[in-house]
């Protein structure tokens, strides 16, 4: 039986393979490093309150026209004017799903929960409605309890 030590690759295209896998992760890691203030707010597309019959889920699609990744909840956003482009599940009956756009003003350290309401589960056309709203009260925020009355 006889042993092959010699490498695959030379130290030439040992180097060249390393640095390109490098430059590939320093790229792919650049474009995933997003950074958000402390005071960043959290948007949700869940019902909170499930007494109401005529509010359904919304899933956040994008945010000022920048999309957000499928199956992200919540949706982090900073401070500020926003416009937030929702969807919903269509009505039994229907195959098509309806967007739907929402202009919020969003406050520091705070969590929105937005919701779709119909009249009537029956009828594909909704509205959004923003269903409730509480203080986040993480690093960099102020609670509304460690405040004096």
């Amino acid at each position: 039986m006889i042993l092959l030590r010699r490498p695959i690759l030379g130290r030439k295209e040992t180097a060249t393979s390393i640095r390109f896998i490098l430059s590939t992760l320093v790229l792919f890691s650049t474009g995933c490093a997003t950074t958000y203030s402390d005071q960043v707010s959290y948007l949700y597309g869940n019902r909170i309150f499930r007494a109401n019959i005529h509010t359904f889920p919304v899933v956040i699609t994008a945010v000022d026209g920048r999309s957000t990744m499928l199956g992200e909840s919540p949706v982090r956003v900073e401070p500020g004017e926003h416009v937030i482009s929702l969807v919903t599940a269509p009505a039994a009956g229907f195959r098509v799903a309806e967007h739907r756009e929402i202009k919020l003003v969003v406050e520091p350290c705070k969590r929105y929960y937005i919701v779709a309401e119909r009249e009537n589960a029956l009828l594909q056309a909704w509205k959004p409605v923003l269903d409730y709203v509480e203080d986040t009260g993480g690093k960099g925020c102020e609670s509304s309890r460690s405040r004096p009355a």
